[in-house]
Order: C-alpha cells, then sequence, then structure tokens
C-alpha cells in the first residue's frame, strides 16, 4: 500500500490568483512523483476559485479547528509526512501531529517568510529601520523548530534564518518554483503587444500597497514619457472598494479585477511591471511574465530570490523616476525589449527549471525521512519547544475546544439534591500538562 502525504492548507489552492497556490501544487505534483498518494485538509470555506484537487488525483478533507474528531481522523489516515501550509498551520495542528502521529516526517512550506515581509511592511510605512526579531518571527521561528523542515522558496531567507535566528541549514530545504521553460517562438513579438501590465492578488498588502504607488507615484511620472494611447492595467483577485477607486479613465490608469487565465492575459501586454515596495519570497507575478515572454521591471524587493541583477540585464531601482526611465526605455526601443525577453527566458532555465530542483529536493527528503530520528535528536531547540511549558497555542486550542463542547451541550438541570452524594456531583477538571 502507498504512504500518503498530508497537506493542512490555510486555504485551498488558487493558483490563478496566487503565487502561494502555485506553490501548494509544485510541492505536491513533486510528492506524486515519488508515489505518494496526496491528501489536502483545510478548514476554509471553498470557493469558486480554487483548483479541482480531485482532477490531480488528490484527495481532499473539510476539517475544523479547535475540534477534537480531527484526532481519530488523523490517526486513521496516518500520513508518513504532514505538511503545514505556512506557520500558523503548524500552530493549530502540529501539537495534534504529534500526538497522534509522532512519527511522521513533518514539514513547513513558509511560502515566504512572514516575520520579513511584516519587518519591511512595518519600516517602509512608520519610517523606522528593520526589526527581524518581531511578534511574527517569534510564532514564526518557534513554528520551524518544531518541525523536521522548512521548505524555503529564497536562498535569501535561508542565509537570514541561519545568520539572524541560528536556524541549523540541515532543516531548510530550497525549492523554487518549478517550470518547464517556454518555447519563445510561440510567443507574440513586440510589434504585437502594447500597453503595460501589472498583476497580483489584492487579499496580499504588498500588492496592494505596489498598486497605490504606482498609481500615485510612478504613473504621473511614467505617462508622459509613453505614447499617448498607452495604458496601464492592474489584475488582481479579490479587488475590494480601495482598490477599485484606485481606477481613473481620464489617466489611463485601470483596475481590470481578476484575470481567468494569467498566462493568457499577460502574454497581450508590452512590458509586466512589479513595483514591490516590501514583501518576501519569490515572486509569481514575475515569473509569470517571463513564462509568456513578456519583459518584466521591478525594484529590488521584487527582482530579491527571482535573480540577479547581472541576470536581469538592468538595476532594479526604487526610485520612482529611475523606475520610470527604465520602463520607458523599454516600451519604445524593440532591441532593448528583446534584450529583456531572452534574459527573461534564461532566467527560468538557470533559476527554475524542474529537473534542477525536482530530484535533489526528493533525495533530501528521502534521506532525511531514512534517519528521521537521528536529524531530530540534533534538534535541541525544537525538542525542548515541544515540552509542556512552550505549548501555548496547544492549550489555548484545547480551552476553545472545551468551550464550544460545552455551548453545544444542553446544560444539566440547576435540581440539586438536598444532600448530594459523590456519584450526583458534578466536577469540573482542568486540563493540565501532560
Amino acid at each position: 500500500m502507498s504512504e500518503s502525504v498530508l497537506l493542512i492548507a490555510k486555504n485551498w489552492p488558487e493558483p490563478n490568483s496566487t503565487a502561494a497556490g502555485r506553490r501548494s501544487l509544485d510541492l505536491l505534483a513533486l510528492l506524486q512523483t515519488r508515489g505518494y498518494v496526496i491528501h489536502v485538509a483545510c478548514a476554509a470555506e471553498p470557493t469558486p476559485f480554487q483548483t479541482d484537487l480531485s482532477a490531480l488525483g488528490i484527495q481532499t478533507h473539510a476539517i475544523a479547528v479547535n475540534d477534537a474528531d480531527f484526532d481519530p481522523w488523523l490517526a486513521d489516515l496516518a500520513p508518513a509526512i504532514v505538511i503545514y501550509d505556512r506557520f500558523v498551520m503548524e500552530e493549530q495542528f502540529g501539537w495534534r501531529v504529534q500526538t497522534q502521529l509522532p512519527q511522521a516526517m513533518t514539514l513547513i512550506d513558509t511560502s515566504d517568510l512572514h516575520c520579513l515581509r511584516v519587518a519591511r511592511e512595518t519600516a517602509l510605512k512608520d519610517a523606522q529601520p528593520i526589526d527581524l526579531f518581531n511578534a511574527i518571527a517569534l510564532r514564526e521561528i518557534a513554528a520551524i523548530s518544531r518541525t523536521d523542515i522548512s521548505v524555503m522558496i529564497s536562498q535569501t531567507e535561508i542565509d537570514l534564518l541561519h545568520q539572524h535566528f541560528h536556524i541549523s541549514r540541515d532543516k531548510l530545504l530550497y525549492l523554487p518554483f518549478l517550470v518547464t521553460p517556454p518555447d519563445p517562438l510561440r510567443q507574440p513579438g513586440f510589434d504585437a503587444r502594447e500597453h503595460l501590465v501589472m498583476i497580483g492578488g489584492f487579499k496580499h498588502e504588498p500588492n496592494r500597497d505596489a498598486t497605490r504607488w504606482l498609481k500615485t507615484v510612478i504613473w504621473p511620472i511614467l505617462r508622459p514619457l509613453l505614447p499617448n494611447k498607452c495604458e496601464m492595467h492592474v489584475y488582481g483577485a479579490y479587488a475590494d472598494h480601495a482598490m477599485n477607486q484606485l481606477q481613473a479613465r481620464k489617466d489611463q490608469f485601470f483596475i481590470k479585477g481578476r484575470s481567468a487565465d494569467a498566462l493568457a492575459t499577460l502574454s497581450q501586454y508590452r512590458l509586466n511591471l512589479a513595483p514591490l515596495r516590501f514583501g518576501a519570497g519569490q515572486k509569481g507575478k514575475i515569473l509569470e511574465g517571463w513564462l509568456t515572454g513578456t519583459p518584466t521591471l521591478t525594484t529590488p524587493i521584487g527582482a530579491e530570490a527571482m535573480a540577479s541583477e547581472s541576470q536581469l540585464g538592468y538595476r532594479p531601482s526604487a526610485n520612482p523616476s529611475e523606475f520610470a526611465q527604465l520602463v520607458a526605455a523599454a516600451y519604445h526601443d524593440s532591441a532593448r525589449w528583446a534584450e529583456l525577453q531572452s534574459n527573461g527566458y534564461r532566467i527560468l532555465e538557470q533559476n527554475f527549471a524542474r529537473n534542477l530542483f525536482a530530484q535533489p529536493f526528493l533525495e533530501r527528503v528521502d534521506q532525511i525521512r531514512a534517519t528521521l530520528s537521528e536529524h531530530r535528536q540534533a534538534n535541541f531547540w525544537g525538542r525542548l519547544l515541544t515540552q509542556n511549558q512552550y505549548r501555548a497555542t496547544e492549550y489555548m486550542s484545547r480551552w476553545i475546544e472545551l468551550k464550544n463542547q460545552l455551548q453545544r451541550e444542553p446544560m444539566p438541570s440547576a435540581e440539586v439534591p438536598a444532600n448530594p452524594s459523590p456519584s450526583n456531583t458534578s466536577t469540573i477538571v482542568p486540563i493540565l500538562p501532560r
């Protein structure tokens, strides 16, 4: 009988809406090639935009947080590997997995390092130096420490975890976005494309900030440098009123909402913009630009973990005037445009080609599974954080679970016998550390 892998997902994967959704499917597809039966469990509500996982041979399960019914279900499923989709899922379910399946190998797919993204956002908005040791870091680093492996999408973040938080590199496993580089001859050329595009889901704060910055600061500088008919089109799932209010027809700035097919949409445009001022991890919006042969111009934050300056063929800039000049030059000059397009194809081959990363990743997973006891023995801080006095999230979950149970059950009769005996006296027993 084949062994199974369980992904405990924060949201049902929506690869057309978020890079995180694409990332989850990359990881699961890779493990499928090893013969694992894949299960995805999620407590979030289904959406009309989620991937049909059953069509991919993946079994799905609706679960609930703070619910003891999860425990026997998990024990019966008995996956060999449990993957937490970001640290919040480890906080919620990690103690249950450890209790029911202590021998299961556990992984966190960080997607991006949340404490880094939050630190950059706070520093930008408060005009303060970056504080990596924030409240999110305390939770995220603890979750990373408690699990066997963290699957990282950014070499920059691996270095940061090792240098600043002293996480062993043996616990950090690099896996970028995985692609098969496209055929350049199948993509439209310079003259067949027009206008500028930006794409990214609006539930993600870096994308919301980038859209505001593009509209209010960059576009007034950039628009006079472009042909009169050139328009700026911004696509993104879950656009709310605040984002839609940025549309300005008279300024040729349009909020287009969700794209049904991101790759088909991007292939129509001459340039793809990613003016990110904060964030972390790899950026699906940039990857999709390269996949469609759409030259992509970004900032240093956007380029981080994606490609070096020499690979890009330009110096990423967070200066609005410099950014506008980069865009205008590439929009007008067909030779420069073709050079940037070729650079994008080359980056895909060097940094993201599936055949470069799939096998080493699977071999490392196999190796750790084969020596799991020794691997865990070396993880002293992780073992320490599973001790009773550091398991606040478990006991909070147990308290909520008991509270919910008491609310569901009918209250006992208020009538009390005159001389109660031990047999009919109700006692509430506190939950104590095991």
